[in-house]
């Protein structure tokens, strides 16, 4: 091989089969095991990606003898899981249920990153079979790729990927399909409770308001909570947001879920009402607590919890939306009105959300007598 190059202590230089050159640095010894490549094709020439990795080499070196590089050996799963949701841009609220998830679940926290197999992340998952359903199998796999195994190698703490083509076992959880139903005697029946209740009147207000919304639009209940005044008008509600978290706070206002969720959703008669109350409000934005601050999912669902304790009622903010998506299929509504009217990419989510009742099922089993 004819080199172009001066030779580099701990950089190997090679000719490629395409032409091009490539410059592996490598850093080893007892406490480290650093290994990077420059090639040609990622740089504008062969001499801008030799310079590079002898800057990447002094760089590297000069931290480890200020001791700023993490040891090989002392380098834990715990210790990338923490480094990773230390940086990551996760919501709070997510970061929360990756960490209770990984608590529960992962078991080999003090394993050393590099010594880390497949096997081990297969022993965790197949512990899981006899209790977990197969949803939480999926995220606690995914928190061992994201998390750890594709952070640490983003890092160059490892090279490999344990997680690729890996078989995720199937959960031997008998799981029955929850009931996500509801109806509008039902729901009447719980803004009756709610207004009978002690809690504050505002809050129960505004509660009674919130579930009316939803019921009239099928709505998120994150994408209700975030409204404006502004974002009702021509006989429209605007949906281009929803009440969240980001990586610090809660009560955060971001973008809406999927750029299919920002639409207009036409403003039923029946709910005119409520929407003129909500705006004679003292603020911005439609749905607040008397304390002023944003109405949120979890404040709500908590007030409904206490109150329908004890009365055997099913209910939650999101039946209502499924309850829109059942009406809209019962009813025949065309495939992209039903998408467009609930926020969908595609029509397989919008089945998804609609429910079949018992009545339905028994008149779709006598058509074949």
């Amino acid at each position: 091989m004819n080199n172009r190059f001066r030779k580099e202590p701990g950089i190997t230089q090679k000719l490629l089969k395409n032409g091009k050159w490539s410059f592996q640095v490598r850093i080893r010894d007892d406490e480290h095991d650093i290994t990077k490549s420059f090639k040609e094709s990622d740089y504008g020439s062969a001499r801008e990606a030799f310079n590079d990795a002898i800057i990447y080499r002094n760089t590297t070196l000069t931290q480890i003898n200020q001791g700023t590089v993490l040891k090989r050996n002392v380098m834990t799963v715990n210790d990338v899981f923490e480094e990773y949701m230390g940086i990551t841009t996760l919501s709070h609220s997510t970061k929360m249920k990756h960490r209770k998830l990984y608590g529960k679940y992962i078991s080999h926290k003090s394993t050393l990153i590099q010594k880390l197999t497949r096997a081990d992340i297969l022993e965790d998952l197949n512990s899981m079979v006899n209790e977990a359903t197969d949803g939480t199998l999926q995220r606690v796999y995914s928190i061992y790729k994201n998390d750890i195994v594709e952070y640490a190698m983003a890092k160059e703490y490892i090279i490999k990927n344990l997680t690729i083509a890996m078989q995720i076992p199937k959960s031997r959880v008998i799981s029955v399909k929850k009931d996500t139903s509801t109806d509008r005697e039902t729901i009447l029946e719980v803004e009756r409770l709610l207004l009978s209740s002690n809690v504050n009147p505002h809050n129960v207000k505004m509660i009674v308001n919130l579930i009316e919304l939803l019921y009239y639009t099928g709505m998120r209940p994150a994408e209700a909570e975030a409204l404006l005044k502004t974002d009702i008008h021509d006989g429209y509600i605007s949906v281009t947001k929803q009440l969240g978290s980001d990586a610090d706070d809660y009560d955060v206002v971001t973008r809406c879920k999927t750029n299919s969720s920002i639409r207009n959703v036409p403003i039923h008669p029946s709910l005119r009402p409520v929407l003129e109350e909500l705006l004679d409000g003292n603020k911005p934005f439609l749905f607040y607590k008397d304390d002023g601050h944003y109405m949120n999912s979890t404040f709500v669902c908590n007030v409904l919890r206490r109150v329908l304790k004890g009365t055997g009622i099913k209910f939650n903010l999101y039946r209502l939306r499924h309850n829109m998506a059942t009406e809209l299929v019962k009813n025949g509504t065309d495939t992209k009105t039903t998408m467009e009217l609930l926020g969908h990419s595609n029509y397989s989510m919008s089945l998804g959300y609609a429910n079949s009742s018992d009545k339905r099922k028994e008149d779709a089993i006598k058509l074949f007598s």
